[in-house]
């Protein structure tokens, strides 16, 4: 049953930005969700933009290119993402298949996967990124054994989407979320568990949360990497092939046991690194270069991630004197 009355209305009011340069729409894009290529084709006016509002733990996004657009991430970046398409409609590449994505079915990702995307002119992509700590500890978010696919036909799948489509509809609501704690968490909580009903409803969930237990040697070995090459550019498969692990087990063994994804956990300790450094040297040590040394090609995004993890600029963290 076609469902292309999905308007995300409310949405507009939580404009990111609009823009024709790609450069921008990709720097911008990766600020919110991680970083990724993307290449357009075909006709359209090329114009883009993306809507994203906060509740809680959960971020509600729309995002629309104007023309077609391929678009690759290597690996989600610490989050579960959920996608689908309120007009138009894509093709994504996801766990070994190829999963035609439109209103009525989308992509669930885990933390640390890859996938690649090749979407319709003036499509428009909903995408809900879900910190892995609001779900439930029994719940396991994914579709068919093997894939990635998440149908909206009936069920708690049909109802996660119709309680969706109003909260992203309705103004007043997602103003109230917004901005009331109790109603953003009673909101936030909906969702994910409607989400956990809707993978218990499958004979077999393809994404576990992560559990406890005896921290196996890779990962310690991948943490050892991290530091020795903390200032050195390191991608997932390089860090992968130094373990000699494939990169579906390091994310796995990671969400696991660390609850992060390998890179977002990369990311932390550089972070922690660079904090460490600007404190122990004079103001006349420029904090680019540190952010240099520390593994942070951009001095932008590194000064943002930087803010949201100590509440502070790095401008602001006080030095040695």
């Amino acid at each position: 049953m076609p469902r292309s009355d999905f308007r995300p209305h409310a949405l507009r009011d939580h404009r990111l930005f609009e823009s024709k340069d790609l450069d921008e729409t990709r720097e911008l894009i990766s600020r919110v969700m991680q970083p990724h290529s993307l290449a357009p084709f075909g006709e359209g006016s090329g114009r883009s933009h993306m809507d994203f509002v906060k509740i809680g733990r959960l971020g509600i996004g729309a995002i629309g290119f104007g023309s077609g657009m391929h678009v690759d991430v290597e690996a989600v970046d610490g989050y579960y993402l959920l996608m689908f398409c309120v007009s138009g409609s894509a093709e994504v590449k996801a766990a070994g298949r190829t999963i035609e994505v439109n209103d009525r079915q989308g992509v669930v990702r885990a933390p640390g996967e890859p996938f690649s995307a090749k979407l319709s002119p003036h499509c428009e992509q909903l995408v809900l990124r879900i910190d892995p700590a609001a779900l439930p500890e029994d719940a396991a978010l994914g579709a068919e054994p093997g894939g990635a696919l998440v149908r909206f036909a009936s069920g708690a799948m049909r109802a996660w989407q119709d309680q969706l489509k109003l909260i992203a509809s309705s103004p007043d609501l997602l103003a109230s979320a917004c901005d009331n704690a109790r109603v953003g968490a009673h909101v936030e909580s909906l969702l994910v568990n409607l989400l956990a009903a809707g993978s218990a409803e499958r004979d077999a969930p393809a994404v576990s949360l992560p559990r406890p237990g005896v921290t196996p040697g890779f990962v310690r070995r991948a943490e050892d990497v991290m530091l020795a090459r903390l200032g050195s550019p390191l991608q997932l498969a390089d860090l992968a092939e130094a373990v000699g692990v494939p990169v579906r087990t390091l994310c796995d063994g990671f969400m696991r046991f660390r609850q992060t994804s390998p890179m977002h956990y990369l990311r932390q300790i550089r972070l922690e690194r660079a904090r460490a450094t600007i404190r122990a040297t004079p103001a006349d040590v420029r904090i680019a270069s540190i952010a240099l040394d520390c593994g942070f090609s951009h001095f932008g995004r590194f000064a943002q991630c930087y803010k949201e993890r100590f509440g502070e600029s790095p401008s602001r963290t006080s030095r040695l004197r």
